[in-house]
């Protein structure tokens, strides 16, 4: 029996929680996107990304736990 293969949604490391929509031009993903080397290699720009993403996952959880 065949399993159906659904394509992987690359994530957006910048837009946290949201998917990849190539808007760096020439981009074809978060793997050669300028954007995301800016980011990743600028420490002010990291860390304050960093503090985004946890943010980000304690409103899930938070949402999570609302839910029951």
């Amino acid at each position: 029996m065949n399993t159906p293969v659904h394509p992987i949604e690359a994530k957006c490391p910048i837009r946290v929680g949201e998917p990849c929509n190539l808007c760096e031009s020439g981009a074809t993903g978060p793997e050669d996107c300028g954007l995301v080397w800016l980011v990743m290699n600028d420490p002010e720009l990291h860390a304050r990304l960093d503090e985004l993403r946890i943010e980000h996952l304690k409103s899930i959880r938070e949402e999570r736990a609302s839910r029951g």
